[in-house]
């Protein structure tokens, strides 16, 4: 009979043997790295070009370049592209971010052959119809009015120019009148010189054996889609030299708040340690941020810290929106958290529940294939491998709140820091 009154052994994880991608080469060189993974007949493919807004001549020509892929092809108009991704039960996603351009494509590896066919048609020989095009303008003019009313877009966008400088590629600074200089040329000309082989990397998950691969190479490893590659683009960063900043929204009853600086990269050996600190500082529910301005001065919903890593750049930040009355309080215990962090030790309690929770994190993105894939492609992006892991489970292990203590001391000084505030009362800091 089992014993219900003695509590099961806990045996700490110190080791996690990882499914890792393997890497091939299309005959024309594109890179693939594929997961072979999982029980179900599911393949996810993500076509990643060097297509974001950094590479971009003018607003909006990266994102309505990528989303004008679904639009219409040489041999399948909009209509017919959508109705064979819902007859196959297949997913399309088209993403632009500040860097790459995504097509992402999930199917049952059965109707893998019907569904290649047309994502082919569509990376290759997109036609950009102006009819469409307008539609796709007017309807995103309405979505940048809509989301330009809220007070957190207003406060990110001010906080990305700040951070990077208002013409820099990874600030915010679309503007409604862009929307008016957007023409079809410019958007060919953005495909031609960016959705091409030279320019691409292919990652697959799922259940990925060798009818997959070559699927890949029948559609996509040719020499009709070759073109020169185009050199990289540099842009230089020039942050304001004022660090604290209001954005004006009439009539608002909530403000957003950002508040942050630029952070080391994911290759810095200080990395794993300060996502740690970051974590406890404001980075889960039972964090310090939401113990004391969420559950105990009640100023807000929810408030969190994160850690954006770009491939040229990272930056951290806490985010939140409060009552107006409630912005310089809350301004004043976020810097009170930095600085208990910079003078106080965390508890072992407070520091192992945290490892606990940063391990669980850390088993859920190796939890099935797409999860392996994803975890894979944010290593690759960085070109990093994964060893990047092994170290991160490593600090979890060693990690020290005497050595947190000194992070916060180098890292995490209030002083350093900007502060944007988006909203109707304009507070002096």
């Amino acid at each position: 009979m089992l014993n219900r009154t003695i509590a099961p052994e806990v045996n700490p994880i110190e080791h996690i043997d990882i499914v890792q991608a393997e890497k091939r080469q299309l005959s024309n060189g594109i890179p693939v790295s594929f997961v072979n993974a999982g029980s179900q007949d599911v393949v996810k493919i993500d076509f990643i070009f060097d297509a974001g807004t950094w590479f971009q001549p003018e607003n909006l020509v990266a994102s309505l370049c990528n989303s004008m892929l679904e639009e219409g092809a040489e041999n399948f108009t909009a209509a017919e592209i959508a109705e064979r991704f819902d007859f196959y039960g297949a997913y399309l996603q088209l993403v632009a971010d500040q860097n790459y351009g995504f097509i992402n494509v999930i199917s049952l590896g059965k109707h893998l052959p019907a569904i290649l066919e047309v994502t082919e048609d569509l990376v290759k020989r997109s036609v950009f119809p102006e009819h469409e095009l307008q539609v796709l303008i007017d309807k995103n003019k309405q979505k940048f009015l809509l989301e330009n009313e809220k007070v957190r877009t207003l406060c990110q966008k001010k906080f990305t120019q700040v951070l990077f400088g208002k013409a820099h590629p990874y600030a915010i600074n679309n503007k409604l009148e862009d929307f008016d200089t957007i023409t079809r040329d410019m958007l060919v000309q953005f495909y031609r010189q960016r959705y091409h082989s030279g320019n691409c990397r292919i990652i697959v998950a799922g259940k990925v054996d060798g009818d997959v691969l070559r699927l890949l190479d029948r559609h996509f490893g040719g020499t009709d889609w070759q073109r020169e590659v185009e050199p990289d683009i540099p842009h230089s960063f020039q942050p304001d030299l004022q660090k604290y900043h209001h954005a004006e929204k009439a009539n608002g009853v909530q403000s957003a708040i950002r508040v942050g600086k630029f952070w080391v990269p994911k290759s810095h050996p200080d990395f794993h340690a300060l996502s740690v600190l970051v974590t406890i500082l404001g980075g889960y529910f039972g964090s310090r941020l939401m113990a004391n301005i969420r559950e105990e001065k009640g100023y807000t919903y929810g408030i969190g810290s994160f850690v954006l890593t770009l491939k040229h750049a990272s930056y951290m930040v806490i985010s939140t929106e409060v009552g107006n009355e409630y912005i310089e309080p809350t301004l004043k215990e976020i810097a009170a958290e930095m600085r208990r962090l910079q003078t106080e030790l965390i508890s072992e309690n407070e520091l192992e529940t945290v490892k606990s929770y940063l391990l669980g994190e850390f088993l859920r993105d190796f939890d099935g294939p797409f999860a392996l894939a994803g975890s894979f492609k944010a290593i690759d992006d960085f070109n990093l491998d994964y060893s990047f892991y092994d170290q991160y489970l490593q600090t979890l292990h060693e990690l020290t709140a005497a050595r947190l203590l000194e992070l916060a001391q180098d890292y995490l000084n209030p002083d350093d820091f900007y502060t944007v505030v988006a909203g109707t009362q304009k507070t002096q800091k």
